[in-house]
């Protein structure tokens, strides 16, 4: 039994967005290429592949043997389909990836080969083939939106779904490779953290994220140890703050800076992580390449950002105790999710601001009407975790071609000289030249401050001593790497 931190919006492999989703896909599809416990790729749907054209050709061989849930073949036919699919219908986790795409070039050479061709060379496209593939039979039929059956090619099958509640997968019998050892896993859609860790000690979770204060509480307690242990991990993911640059409040890059300096990120660290969270600066999780670990985090200094605020023109004109402009007062809302870090981090910053004269409103929504609202740019601050990818690309986030729904752009961040760099990063083989082009890249980010990156924290889980096989990945932690969860056992 696993804990689910929020409820999935779809179980439609093109159209998920969020975390929990994929979590759950996970067990349900299984990825072209696969990524090992280093994040290095290997064959899954994919047997092995070739690579031309200075890497604009991919053919990928399939796997005879794979077969989607139905017991149909998976065809070199469903993965031109797919990846067709990809960019016609603007799938927003993969789209950026295959924007490129070669329609006249990709087809399918014979039933279990497909040539893949890309109008120029993109460094990071051989892990964009971390995504799975659809069967054209049940997803041809009307739209992407039409489809509401669940037809994989992954180890499990849906079993049931209660909205909110749980969702069940169960072992395929048909499956076409070495099956996972755990018959039945039942999904727990827990947002509350004190119920989840509630539900792991009465015996209805057996794995679950816990947060940073309990892990504190009672990483000790002899009746916890004797029932689990803690497995922990940096995951390619931070938490940050999305302005929505079309707000009149937002505009300038004063005035975001002088947001970010009311934000203590020490505090935040020591106080609500116990010293297991990390500064993040840019769009680059801390161990990754691409990140440049000379980009200090702004300083906390309520001082200066009022200076800065001023000199952007904000001034408490009527005397009401919140600061305006041209008739605008410094006041928004800021959407989060249901989560403890999106709580804390965002009251310390409530906080904070309150002091300066910005009146700031924090309105929780469970995950999947937040990020609807988000991915529509129907926001004006919103509190989230990104997930890089292991061979990071910002383009989808940052690139003004990739403006939300059609891309990951929520912020509507607009700047030619980070779309360059973008361009040019994304076409560069050499990785010492790419990590000097995203270093470039994470300086302007910092310095335009489309998001107010806050902290990377330390993921943690506890598992129960009587799941057996649990390994931990850097970078993606239990999950989303082969074999992952897929060799756990139970005696």
């Amino acid at each position: 039994m696993r804990r689910l931190n929020a409820d999935v919006k779809t179980l439609n492999y093109l159209l998920h967005t969020g975390e929990e989703e994929r979590q759950v896909l996970a067990y349900l599809y299984d990825p072209l290429i696969a990524l090992d416990v280093n994040l290095e790729p290997i064959p899954s749907i994919v047997s092995r592949w070739d690579i031309a054209d200075g890497g604009k050709t991919y053919v990928l061989h399939l796997d005879r043997r794979a077969t989607f849930s139905d017991g149909t073949a998976v065809k070199a036919s469903d993965v031109v389909f797919t990846l067709k699919k990809i960019v016609d219908a603007n799938a927003p986790q993969f789209a950026g990836a295959f924007m490129n795409l070669d329609r006249a070039r990709t087809v399918a050479l014979d039933e279990h080969t497909v040539r893949v061709g890309f109008t120029e060379t993109r460094a990071a496209q051989l892990l964009a083939f971390n995504i799975s593939v659809v069967p054209e039979h049940v997803y041809g039929k009307g739209t992407l939106t039409d489809v509401t059956a669940v037809v994989g090619n992954g180890p499990y099958v849906l079993k049931a779904r209660e909205p909110g509640r749980s969702i069940i997968v169960e072992r395929r019998s048909n499956y076409w490779r070495e099956a996972p050892h755990i018959d039945t896993v039942l999904f727990r859609v827990v947002a509350d953290d004190s119920v989840a860790w509630n539900a792991l000690m009465v015996g209805d979770l057996d794995v679950a994220r816990v947060n940073n204060d309990t892990w504190w509480r009672e990483r000790n307690q002899p009746a916890v140890r004797e029932k689990f242990t803690f497995v922990d991990a940096w995951l390619l993911s931070y938490n940050c703050i999305a302005w929505n640059l079309d707000d009149p409040l937002f505009k300038d890059a004063a005035t975001r800076r002088a947001l970010a300096m009311s934000f203590d990120r020490d505090a935040v660290i020591k106080n609500l992580y116990h010293g297991e969270a990390r500064p993040v600066t840019g769009p680059f999780t801390p161990d990754q390449w691409a990140n440049d670990s000379t980009v200090p985090a702004i300083t906390f200094d309520l001082g200066e950002a009022a200076k800065l605020l001023a000199n952007a023109g904000w001034r408490d004109t009527d005397g009401d105790g919140t600061l305006d402009r041209a008739g605008h007062p410094l006041a928004f809302t800021l959407l989060t999710p249901v989560s403890s870090a999106a709580r804390d981090q965002s009251q310390i910053l409530q906080s904070a601001l309150a002091k300066l004269g910005i009146r700031m409103e924090i309105a929780t929504m469970d995950g999947a009407a937040f990020f609807d609202r988000v991915l529509h740019r129907n926001f004006q601050a919103a509190f989230f975790a990104w997930f890089n990818e292991p061979d990071p690309d910002p383009f989808a986030l940052f690139h003004s071609s990739q403006m939300a729904p059609i891309g990951l752009n929520v912020g509507a961040y607009t700047s030619r000289e980070a779309d360059a760099l973008m361009d040019r990063g994304r076409v560069e083989l050499d990785r010492g030249r790419r990590a000097a082009i995203y270093h470039e890249l994470h300086r302007l980010l910092a310095r335009d401050q489309p998001y107010l990156w806050t902290v990377q924290v330390a993921s943690k889980w506890a598992v129960h001593r009587r799941v057996h096989g649990v390994r931990s990945s850097k970078g993606l932690g239990l999950f989303l790497w082969y074999p992952g969860p897929f060799a756990w056992w139970l005696p």
